[in-house]
């Protein structure tokens, strides 16, 4: 009875619909379940590690000893210096780290002696000395490097062996060249001050600027100071009383500008050059003229350079310069020779 009921509503819904009756059985049927009418709760599941082995590493402060250690290792692997120029560094420090380690072992069993000393591995952590940091340091560029080197030894194959003047100079003369920072004053004040110490010797330019009446004379001085100070602990430069190279007798030499100057210790620092430059401005002010115009008045800056050289270049330049005249002949009003282009005629 049912299956007749449900041929006759489908042959009646097929003859209201104009549709076949295999169309209609095929079409999905209304889902009337109790779970889709009543309203239902969005539930979201979080997970929050429950049940997981690692328990410790979740713990603030095991984090915190485990960040340390990181960093530790950190530290000691940019400290460490085994990694350097030869390959056999590492087995030639082995033993060296072993025996450090079986000492700080032995410390931490007597009571932490060992923590109390300081530890090499701790320093800076910017500071590394591993080969491939301090190579991009020291080598930034090494295909360049390799190039020049080529190039230098080229040179000095096609020249046999032999130093040229200057090269020579630059061997066994010393300088150092220093450069203050940007002052706040102008070219033409400045120039007066480097103009006045040139060609005295490094006290004397000290003096001269103590007593200057001019604002910058004590900026130049500092760096006067500066320049001697750096001459002597990098270049080794002045050193000629303590390492007894003075003269017995006192030479007499003549500057480049005409001066006669007695020279006691040939390493005796003094002022062989010195010039200004322009810096960056610090600013402008609006400066007003008449009818309602206006201008911009800029805030120079200026910077001093020094080189400082010692006596020794003062006398090689001396007796060249005497060398020079002595190699000189005697000028001859009339030179002694044939008379030549001879005319028959007047030239005038």
């Amino acid at each position: 009875m049912v299956r007749a009921a449900e041929h006759v509503n489908l042959d009646s819904a097929a003859m209201s619909l104009h549709l076949p009756a295999r169309r209609i059985v095929q079409t999905a049927q209304p889902s009337l379940h109790l779970q889709y009418l009543l309203p239902r709760i969005q539930r979201r599941n979080a997970w929050f590690g429950w049940g997981s082995s690692n328990t410790a590493a979740s713990k603030p402060l095991t984090e915190e000893l485990s960040k340390r250690e990181r960093q530790q290792r950190l530290m000691e692997r940019m400290v460490d210096t085994t990694q350097g120029q030869s390959i056999f560094d590492e087995e030639i420090k082995a033993p060296e780290r072993r025996v450090k380690k079986k000492k700080s072992k032995a410390g931490g069993e007597d009571g932490g002696s060992a923590m109390a000393e300081p530890s090499r591995s701790k320093s800076f952590i910017g500071a590394s000395r591993v080969r491939e940091h301090m190579e991009r340091a020291l080598d930034p560029d090494p295909r360049w490097r390799i190039r020049y080197q080529k190039k230098k030894v080229m040179q000095m194959v096609r020249a046999n062996g032999k130093v040229s003047h200057k090269e020579l100079i630059r061997r066994s003369e010393k300088e150092v060249e220093s450069k203050s920072t940007p002052l706040p004053t102008s070219t033409k004040k400045l120039v007066h001050l480097s103009h006045q110490i040139v060609g005295k010797t490094i006290d004397e330019a000290i003096t001269q600027m103590r007593y200057s009446k001019k604002k910058m004379a004590r900026e130049v001085k500092y760096q006067l100071e500066e320049a001697r100070d750096m001459a002597i602990a990098s270049r080794g430069m002045g050193l000629g009383v303590p390492n007894g190279e003075v003269f017995d007798k006192p030479r007499k030499i003549q500057t480049k500008d005409g001066r006669w100057i007695d020279v006691s210790d040939p390493t005796t620092l003094y002022v062989d050059e010195s010039w200004v430059g322009k810096g960056p401005y610090r600013g402008a002010r609006v400066q007003y003229h008449a009818r309602s115009r206006m201008s911009l008045m800029w805030r120079p800056t200026a910077q001093i350079h020094i080189r400082l050289k010692e006596e020794k270049t003062r006398i090689r330049q001396h007796e060249e310069r005497v060398e020079k005249q002595a190699k000189k002949t005697p000028w001859v009003h009339l030179p002694n020779r044939p008379v030549t282009a001879q005319r028959p005629y007047y030239s005038w």
